[in-house]
């Protein structure tokens, strides 16, 4: 007996799942490249030291850094399974209950009002949910994430969306 012989279809027919991508602004773009190559150059003088231990202490940690910002950067997405949205973005992740959204504010700037940003662009939107959370994602589809979203809570409110009259 093995795992085929249990499985039901029907079991899995009311899974809604759709896996949405974090857009990347080009400013960005230019940020993060320009941050990894600052601290590829701070590692320069330490080549020019008598030692080699300041190089491989710099070059370490620069590395390191350079890895986390390279997971987050590739692995930041957003999904909707069943009733949840779940997120995701390097190390970090979270899920919230799509049925507890109250609103969605399409937000356009270098400054967002949110501490939870698992983002990659500064074009996105900052959804409210519970009482006074509230978290800025940027779905390379916005409008058909907010569809998505839309379809399974039709209380959702939207602020300053390009996309809903």
């Amino acid at each position: 007996m093995n795992f085929y012989d249990d499985f039901q279809f029907d079991d899995f027919q009311n899974i809604i799942a759709m896996i949405f991508k974090s857009v990347v602004s080009k400013l960005n773009r230019y940020i993060y490249v320009g941050v990894l190559l600052f601290l590829l150059l701070l590692t320069i003088p330490a080549l020019f030291e008598d030692s080699y231990e300041p190089f491989v202490v710099l070059f370490s940690i620069h590395f390191l850094v350079i890895l986390f910002f390279v997971w987050c950067f590739k692995s930041t997405y957003y999904e909707i399974l069943n009733s949840d949205l779940h997120w995701k973005s390097g190390p970090f992740y979270g899920k919230i209950d799509i049925t507890k959204i109250n609103k969605i504010e399409y937000h356009k700037g270098i400054y967002v009002p949110t501490l939870c940003k698992p983002a990659l662009s500064h074009r996105g939107l900052i959804i409210t949910f519970n009482k006074y959370d509230d978290i800025y994602i940027s779905p390379e589809k916005q409008q058909e994430f907010i569809t998505k979203l839309q379809a399974l809570n039709p209380n959702i409110t939207f602020k300053n969306s390009p996309y809903v009259e």
